[in-house]
């Protein structure tokens, strides 16, 4: 159909459309049967790409997972390794005070300081921890919520696709 200069060009995907609305009339049936087949491929590579898509994403945030427990696991080991240095260090200080030094008395101001330090300093990483704990259970969240559009995705193309084939089925002649 000729365009007069006022209107513009119809786009390559309307123009796709055009033709696939002009063969799937066409009387002949193996046209018609190869609109069909074309648009039946059409329908199979769009699911296998979602298909791809879900895959790819749930394996993305499996990495992002396992990323992030390891992290979790190194803290842990330096805190757990942090304490038990800083408790050898205390009780060598104990010790040390109960053996007579000259200075116990400021090792002992200096003890109380810095059990009270490290009481804060164990708060902090106990709140690090369930932070990143917190993360993950977040994570696992919104995993299963990707996962639920997915697969809501998945069913709408293939209602999609049903309802396709069955207007092709309405539409054919007997």
């Amino acid at each position: 159909m000729p365009t007069s200069s006022s209107e513009s060009p119809p786009s390559k995907q309307n123009g796709a459309l055009a033709l696939l609305s002009e063969l799937a009339r066409s009387g002949n049936a193996w046209v018609q049967f190869g609109t069909l087949v074309l648009i039946a491929f059409t329908g199979l590579g769009n699911g296998v790409a979602t298909w791809n898509a879900s895959r790819e994403n749930k394996a993305e945030i499996e990495t992002n997972r396992r990323v992030a427990w390891e992290g979790e696991q190194r803290i842990k080991a330096v805190l757990v390794q942090q304490v038990a240095e800083i408790h050898n260090w205390m009780k060598d200080a104990t010790s040390e005070f109960h053996q007579g030094n000259a200075d116990s008395a400021s090792n002992k101001k200096l003890l109380a300081k810095f059990q009270d330090e490290l009481e804060g300093f164990e708060s902090r990483q106990l709140r690090a921890i369930d932070g990143i704990q917190q993360s993950l259970r977040n994570q696992n969240v919104m995993m299963d919520n990707e996962t639920r559009i997915l697969q809501e995705i998945r069913g709408m193309v293939e209602r999609f696709e049903r309802y396709k084939k069955l207007e092709q089925e309405r539409g054919a002649p007997p």
